[in-house]
């Protein structure tokens, strides 16, 4: 990877020779068995690993780095495929269409009905 680094690209080709399969084979499990998404993912990963070779720190594992980029590349994949959220904020409540009865609509009871104590 220092090799990569130093912008001998041609050392890029033993790298992928080495890790496309166990990373496919990752990326394809992370995708419950879907074979186009993880060749996809794998490409995808690939491309990073050329895009952000600088950030790779000598003396950390390969494999870790990776594999890192590849669970990001996953992560975005499938925030990428979220529906998205809904334009309106505000909840929609249905108006009455009629005035709600009034809870007096019996007439008064008459005085002379009412029992006294």
């Amino acid at each position: 990877m220092l090799r990569v680094q130093a912008d001998d690209l041609d050392q890029l080709t033993p790298l992928f020779e080495r890790y496309h399969g166990p990373l496919f084979g990752f990326l394809t499990r992370l995708n419950h068995g879907d074979q186009e998404i993880g060749q996809d993912l794998t490409q995808n990963v690939f491309l990073r690993v050329l895009k952000y070779r600088a950030s790779f720190r000598a003396g950390l594992r390969f494999r870790t780095w990776l594999y890192q980029l590849a669970r990001h590349v996953h992560a975005d994949h499938w925030q990428q495929r979220r529906p998205a959220p809904p334009t309106s904020t505000t909840w929609s409540t249905p108006r009455p269409t009629a005035a709600p009865p009034r809870l007096t609509s019996r007439p008064p009871i008459a005085p002379s009905r009412c029992r006294r104590r």
